[in-house]
């Protein structure tokens, strides 16, 4: 069981009982940009260098309802690369599952808390930023879980500052769950902690 912040790609890369996934987030497809196209080559160079069997989106592939045709793009695309599961996020329609687990892992976007068996939790929803740049957020909840917030998978889309906790989204942060948080930049080195 390990996971690794795949360097300058914001997306996670999870190995867990022989199964390795690819796990990236908030997408956020619109109708009328052509974004969509940069991420499928994106995706397309990560799985082709790490080579999952699951390709992951954890949440808000649309934005607010909008998205359709980028998202049906999106979705012939890259389920050709690899297996592809898409997670329900607070922006999408409801016909996603809400939650994906593993043997040690529970992947949701962070909205909700399903208290599944599993102790490492990856979530999304946030879009954590810190001095304007997107950041991963790892630490662990005073339950005992484990946790790696991602940021957005998408480069257009922005986010809170992790500083502000009052404009922080999910269930960690509202619940003030968070015991300990260290902040990860988007190459995977520790950069700062977080006292909540």
């Amino acid at each position: 069981m390990t996971e690794e912040i795949i360097p300058d790609s914001r997306a996670l890369l999870v190995k867990d009982g022989g199964v390795k996934l690819l796990v990236i987030a908030d997408l956020h497809l619109t109708d009328e940009n052509e974004i969509v196209y940069p991420i499928i080559e994106r995706i397309k160079a990560l799985a082709k260098k790490h080579k999952p069997a699951m390709i992951v989106v954890n949440g808000d592939l649309f934005n607010f309802g909008t998205g359709g045709a980028s998202a049906d793009i999106f979705e012939q695309e890259v389920s050709k690369i690899a297996d592809l599961k898409i997670l329900m996020g607070n922006h999408d329609p409801e016909i996603f599952p809400l939650f994906l687990c593993t043997k040690n892992y529970c992947i949701s976007h962070g909205d909700m808390d399903y208290k599944q068996p599993q102790k490492n939790l990856i979530l999304a929803h946030t879009h954590p930023f810190l001095k304007e740049n997107p950041v991963f957020l790892k630490g662990e909840l005073s339950d005992g879980r484990r946790f790696t917030v991602l940021p957005t998978f998408n480069t257009e889309e922005k986010g809170p500052e992790i500083e502000d906790k009052e404009q922080l989204l999910g269930f960690i942060f509202r619940k003030d769950l968070i015991k300990d948080c260290i902040v990860y930049n988007l190459k995977g080195e520790k950069i700062a902690k977080l006292n909540y």
